[in-house]
């Protein structure tokens, strides 16, 4: 076939593109090739930062636990206030086995103060309850209203702080009675305790003599005393000292006229029983018997005496003397005292009433 001399021009340039091209081809197709693979390497290591992106992902779940544990420290918080209020409910317990709690006497002293006095008996036993180890009786003073709450507390402080000492001994003397029966079985001894208040009181001073005495055995038996007065209207502890302005020349003077009036009252019974015809044996025993000395006297007390009846002027008093358990009496007016008594003292010893006014 015959080519003309343009058209072979034209074929030859095609032909040497093409070879051209074809080589271009060959090279490009390895640097492709090695491109791919840094491509491939490059999809291969992508994977892995998602991994690393993931991570925030656990922060996030630590961050709820946080939360909650939070939420239940406020929870818990709450539910422990409550619990320490209930453990104060129960309330005391009243004395065991205390009887004739209903033997109350309330005594209105003047139209502001009031005493009640209650008369009780408890007994404590052994394990079985088929044997008594001690008894505890007699009766107990509360001022239960005075002329305001303070003065009726200061007083009701002291007298039931005796009280409570005669129940401390009662106790005790449980406590060695149980201890004889777990050694022996044999209650050896049965302790008693008596307790006793007495009171006076002249319209302005309430006198509290207050005793208790043990029964049981010969180390163990005895009889306490303790005696006091307080100011009705402040409830003031009284004493010597601050009713004179020499507290010893008058406890000295209480003790003698004490001292005298017991001889005196002596003469005057032993001459009594004489007039009335009494035995040989009671004469004697009266003018025999032995009247304490005034510094014998263990403790002295002066308190309000009987009220006098339809008087201006109460003035009468009693001074206590108590020598070996034995309580002595006598009733003094104490106006005769009354240089031994300061300004307070006489205005509480000596009352001063209306007419017609019956204590």
């Amino acid at each position: 076939m015959k080519i003309e001399g343009n058209k072979l021009v034209a074929l030859l340039i095609s032909a040497g593109m093409t070879t051209t091209f074809l080589a271009a081809c060959t090279i490009n197709t390895d640097e492709l090739g090695q491109g791919i693979s840094e491509l491939g390497n490059a999809f291969v290591s992508q994977p892995e930062e998602p991994e690393e992106t993931t991570a925030p992902a656990k922060t996030e779940e630590t961050e709820p636990e946080t939360t909650v544990s939070e939420t239940e420290e406020t929870t818990v918080a709450p539910t422990a206030t409550p619990t320490p209020s209930a453990t104060p409910t129960p309330s005391p317990t009243p004395l065991p086995q205390r009887v004739d709690f209903s033997e109350y006497t309330e005594i209105e002293l003047t139209d502001t103060f009031i005493v009640t006095v209650e008369e009780f008996g408890e007994g404590s036993y052994t394990d079985d309850d088929n044997n008594m180890l001690a008894a505890f009786e007699g009766n107990r003073l509360v001022v239960t209203e005075a002329s305001n709450e303070n003065v009726r507390d200061s007083i009701n402080i002291i007298v039931n702080g005796f009280y409570l000492e005669a129940e401390g001994v009662y106790n005790r003397m449980t406590a060695k009675a149980e201890a004889q029966y777990k050694l022996t079985g044999v209650v050896e001894t049965v302790y008693g305790i008596t307790v006793d208040f007495q009171y006076v009181t002249n319209g302005r001073v309430l006198s509290v003599l207050m005793s208790y005495e043990i029964d049981g055995t010969e180390e163990d038996s005895k009889t306490v005393f303790d005696f006091a007065s307080f100011d009705m209207l402040t409830g003031q502890y009284i004493t010597f000292a601050s009713i004179s302005n020499d507290p010893s020349a008058l406890e000295r003077t209480l003790r003698a006229g004490l001292e005298n009036s017991l001889k005196t009252q002596a003469v005057i019974d032993s001459a009594t029983n004489k007039e009335t015809d009494e035995t040989e044996e009671t004469t004697e025993t009266v003018e025999n018997s032995k009247i304490p000395a005034a510094s014998d006297f263990e403790m002295i007390y002066i308190a309000p005496g009987p009220a006098t009846t339809k008087a201006v002027e109460n003035s009468l008093a009693t001074v206590y003397g108590i020598k070996d358990g034995v309580i002595y009496s006598t009733v003094v007016d104490i106006n005769t005292y009354s240089e031994l008594l300061n300004r307070y003292g006489m205005s509480v010893c000596v009352v001063q009433l209306q007419d017609d006014t019956d204590l």
